[in-house]
Order: C-alpha cells, then structure tokens, then sequence
C-alpha cells in the first residue's frame, strides 16, 4: 500500500507508517472505483459493452494496463520506479485483464439484474 501511495508522496511514503498505508489503501479503492465508473459511463453510451462482457472486459482491462503501466505510473512519484520484467508485465496485464471481466461482468449481470426486477 506504500508503494501505491509513493505515487503522491514519492519516497517519502515509506517513512509514514500506518498512514500511508491507510492513504494507499485509500487511493487503491478510488482508482479502482474510477476506472470501473468509466466503463460503466461508456457501457450506457454503447449498450454492446453491457452485451459481451468477456469480450469487452478484457480488452477494457488491457486499456487500464497500458494508460496505468505506460501513462500513470511513469509520470507519478512512485518509488522506486517499477523496472519492467516479462513476468512483471505478464502478471501486471492478466491483473488488469481480470479486473476488466469482474467489472464489465458485475455491471452486464447488474443490468440483467435491473431488467428482470421491472418484469
């Protein structure tokens, strides 16, 4: 959670004990909140998303991978910064792969959910 939390205060966070692991803990649950807002705000906009989660869960996940691995994370603060490895990057992407299927699942089943709750 310090690590996550580097992003804002840079090395420093490793010296703010429980604080900073609150605040990374913190800042975790709102990026991860953020970004499945956003799916959710295009799946209303092109109802296909809400169709074919699988689908579009895991390209969703590989978009999160590129913008938080290649845009995010290299302009942050983070330290130290990651220093990329195969198994890294492998892992890193089937993390944001699955976190796009749960969140493009849970809102397609949200919405079926909704539909069956009107009958």
């Amino acid at each position: 959670m310090q690590a996550i939390a580097s992003g804002l205060l840079g090395r420093a966070s490793y010296d703010g004990g429980a604080g900073t692991v609150a605040l990374g803990l913190l800042l975790q649950w709102l990026m991860s909140l953020a970004i499945a807002a956003i799916y959710g705000v295009a799946a209303m906009r092109m109802p296909a998303l809400f169709d074919k989660p699988v689908r579009f869960g895991a390209l969703y996940g590989v978009g999160v991978f590129i913008v938080m691995g290649f845009i995010v994370v290299p302009l942050s603060a983070a330290y130290p910064k990651p220093e990329p490895s195969l198994s890294g990057l492998i892992l890193n992407l089937a993390a944001n792969i699955l976190f796009g299927l749960i969140v493009a699942s849970t809102l397609s089943l949200m919405r079926v959910g909704r539909r069956a709750a009107r009958i």
